[in-house]
């Protein structure tokens, strides 16, 4: 049960706002990650940019991220994305504040000695289970291979749904 719950807080912190993940889709990576816009994404290429992220995030220069530190960046973005929400103003206000429970409960899973910070391992680590989730092809690159894989894989019923082409 101790490691069911933790699990289950980094599944919510990923599916919580679909609106919001367009970087956990194979698209959405491939925009964001993409630094040299040859279309695909290197794992290399990955954690290079997830560097920059923490170190952009890290407004101390402390070398970890505090919480508050990892809030601020998130919800920096959280009201970017906001001003293109297509639903009403209360509807907007229920996913801010939604969104911003959910990205304390996201800091504590990845903060996973409990020391109150987060290293770049931790940080990293987010992101390593996305990107081989959606690398289909097990090489280490995510392309048009990958989302033409997971397509088919949905079609079939086989598909992961968490996760979107």
């Amino acid at each position: 049960m101790k490691k069911l719950i933790p699990a289950l807080a980094v599944v919510a912190a990923f599916t919580a706002a679909p609106a919001f993940a367009v970087s956990h889709s194979i698209a959405g990576m491939i925009e964001e990650y993409d630094t040299n816009k040859d279309g695909q994404v290197t794992r290399a290429e990955f954690e290079a940019y997830r560097h920059v992220r923490f170190d952009e995030t890290d407004a101390d220069k402390s070398g970890e991220l505090s919480e508050a530190e990892y809030v601020a960046e998130f919800e920096a973005r959280l009201n970017e994305d906001l001003k293109t929400f297509d639903r009403d103003e209360e509807k907007k206000v229920e996913e801010y504040q939604r969104q911003m429970r959910q990205v304390h409960v996201r800091f504590g899973v990845l903060d996973t000695n409990k020391n109150g910070s987060m290293t770049f391992a931790e940080f990293l680590a987010s992101g390593i289970g996305m990107f081989e989730r959606q690398d289909r092809d097990k090489n280490g690159v995510i392309d048009e291979t990958d989302r033409t894989l997971l397509k088919a894989e949905q079609d079939a019923g086989k598909g992961d749904d968490f996760i979107a082409p």
